[in-house]
C-alpha cells in the first residue's frame, strides 16, 4: 500500500513539474515576430479612431472566456489612456472555430450594427450573455433592429453569415497563432489575457510612447 501511494505521489509530481515547465518555457520564448501585414477590412470592429497613428489587431470571440476578461477588465483602461485620446485603435476580428450558425448570424449581425447602428449597447449584450444567441429572444432582437435600420437589414440579409468568418479564420491559420484572445501589436504576436498594466507597458514599449 505504501509502495503504491509513492507511486502516485511521484506521478503527479512529475506531472505537475511538467505544467509549472511548460508555462515557465513558454515565458522565457518571448514575444513571435510575424513578417506579414495584418489588414483592416471592412467587416472589422474598429474600438478607438479610425485615424489613429498605431493599430492593435484583436483576433477574438464572445465565446471565449478570456476574451471577455480582456474586454470587461482591460479594455477600460486601454479605452481611457489610448482609444479616447485617439493615440492607438483596436482592430477587432472575430474568431469563430466551432462554425455555429447561431454564432455566426450573431457575429454578423454585429459587424453590421457596427457599421450602421449603435454597436455599444449590443457588444454589452454579448460580453454579459454570449449564450444568448440560440434563443428565439436573441433573434427577435435583431429582427427588431433590422425593421428599425434598413442598411442594417441590408447587411444582415446580404452574403452568407460565414464568409467573412472564414476569411479571418483562414488569416489566423496561415499566421499559426494559437488561440484567443490574440492580440497583434507592431507585428508582435501576445496570445492570452493581458492586464491593463501589461499592455500599457507594451505600447509604450512597442510605439515608443
Amino acid at each position: 500500500m505504501m509502495l503504491k501511494r509513492n507511486y502516485i505521489y511521484t506521478v503527479c509530481f512529475c506531472l505537475a513539474m511538467l505544467v509549472f515547465g511548460g508555462c515557465k518555457n513558454a515565458q522565457e520564448q518571448g514575444v513571435r515576430r510575424i513578417e506579414a501585414i495584418l489588414q483592416q477590412n471592412a467587416e472589422d470592429i474598429v474600438f478607438g479612431n479610425e485615424t489613429a497613428k498605431h493599430t492593435i489587431f484583436l483576433y477574438a470571440s464572445y465565446n471565449c472566456q478570456y476574451c471577455r476578461y480582456l474586454f470587461s477588465r482591460t479594455f477600460p483602461g486601454l479605452k481611457e489612456n489610448y482609444l479616447d485620446k485617439g493615440l492607438v485603435k483596436v482592430v477587432l476580428k472575430f474568431v469563430d472555430f466551432g462554425e455555429d450558425p447561431q454564432t455566426q448570424y450573431a457575429l454578423k449581425a454585429a459587424s453590421c450594427i457596427y457599421r450602421h447602428g449603435n454597436y455599444h449597447k449590443f457588444h454589452e449584450l454579448l460580453l454579459a450573455d454570449p449564450a444568448i444567441v440560440a434563443s428565439e429572444k436573441f433573434r427577435a432582437l435583431v429582427d427588431d433592429i433590422m425593421a428599425e435600420n434598413t442598411d442594417i437589414a441590408q447587411c444582415v440579409l446580404s452574403k452568407p453569415d460565414s464568409d467573412f468568418l472564414k476569411n479571418n479564420l483562414k488569416e489566423f491559420r496561415e499566421h499559426q497563432f494559437t488561440g484567443t484572445p490574440t492580440m497583434v501589436i507592431n507585428k508582435h504576436v501576445y496570445t492570452g489575457f493581458v492586464s491593463f498594466e501589461k499592455i500599457d507597458a507594451i505600447i509604450k514599449k512597442e510605439f515608443e510612447m
